[in-house]
C-alpha cells in the first residue's frame, strides 16, 4: 500500500511559484537565471518526473533549470551536491533533504548568501529555507494506517520499508502507528530499512515470506520498495 497520491503534482507545480517568489518584479525574468533542484537517488521515475515538472516551468519563464544530486541513495553525495549547486549563485534552489541534519547548516549558508532555497517532499523544519511544499505526510500515515486497519478487520501483522532518518518517511510511519494504537490487535511485526536500494527491499521481502512469517500486510513508506 502506497498513500502518496499528491506529491508529485506538487512537484511539478512548485517551480512556477518559486520563479515567481524568487523573480523580478512585475514577474520578469531574465534568461540567465538558473534555478537548481537537488535531490536524493535522482535516477529513481518519482525525480524525473518532477525534474519534467522544473524545466517545464523554466520554459514557460525562459530561464534555465537543472537537476542535480547523488544517483544512488547518498545523503553525503547530496550534501555535496547542494554545494556545488550553491557555488553556482543560482536564481534559486529546490531541495529534498534525506537527511535534514546533514543539509539545514548547508541551507543556512545559502540563504546568508542571498540565494532563496525551497524544502520540497521532504523537509529541514530547522533550517532556514523560505518555506516546504510537500505531503503533509503525517496526515497521510494516519490516513494509510485506518485503511490498512480497515482491510484487515483491524487485525493483523504488519511490515514496513521505509528509509532510516528520512523526515517525511519518519512523520509517515508515526501517523500509521497512530492509527494502529486505535487497534490493539494491529501489530508492527518490523520495520525494514531499505537504504533507498530496491534490492534490499526485495531481498528482505523474499527471505520474509520464504521463512514462512505470518504477516497480512506489507507497507512502503516511499517509492522504490
Amino acid at each position: 500500500m502506497r498513500i502518496d497520491p499528491w506529491s508529485s503534482l506538487l512537484l511539478a507545480a512548485v517551480p512556477a511559484s518559486f520563479f515567481l517568489l524568487t523573480g523580478c518584479a512585475g514577474g520578469a525574468h531574465e534568461p540567465a537565471e538558473k534555478y537548481i533542484l537537488v535531490a536524493d537517488n535522482t535516477k529513481i521515475p518519482y525525480w524525473q518526473t518532477a525534474v519534467q515538472g522544473l524545466h517545464r516551468a523554466a520554459a514557460e519563464m525562459k530561464v534555465k533549470s537543472e537537476l542535480q544530486g547523488s544517483d544512488n541513495h547518498d545523503p553525503q553525495g547530496e550534501r555535496e551536491a547542494f554545494r556545488r549547486a550553491v557555488a553556482e549563485k543560482p536564481s534559486g534552489i529546490l531541495v529534498s533533504p534525506t537527511d535534514a541534519a546533514l543539509l539545514t547548516p548547508e541551507i543556512d549558508a545559502a540563504i546568508a548568501q542571498n540565494i532563496p532555497v525551497i524544502t520540497i517532499d521532504s523537509d529541514a523544519p530547522d533550517s532556514k529555507r523560505l518555506f516546504f511544499v510537500g505531503t503533509d505526510n503525517y496526515n497521510t500515515g494516519l490516513m494509510g494506517g485506518k485503511m490498512a486497519a480497515k482491510l484487515l478487520n483491524g487485525k493483523g501483522n504488519v511490515v514496513f520499508f521505509t528509509i532510516k532518518g528520512q523526515n517525511n518517511l519518519t512523520d509517515r510511519l508515526h501517523g500509521y502507528e497512530t492509527a494502529f494504537a486505535d487497534h490493539t490487535d494491529m501489530k508492527t511485526m518490523q520495520v525494514i530499512d531499505m537504504n533507498g536500494n530496491s534490492d534490499i527491499a526485495f531481498d528482505s521481502a523474499k527471505k520474509m515470506f520464504e521463512s514462512k512469517t505470518k504477516v497480512d500486510a506489507v507497507i512502503c513508506l516511499e517509492a522504490l520498495s
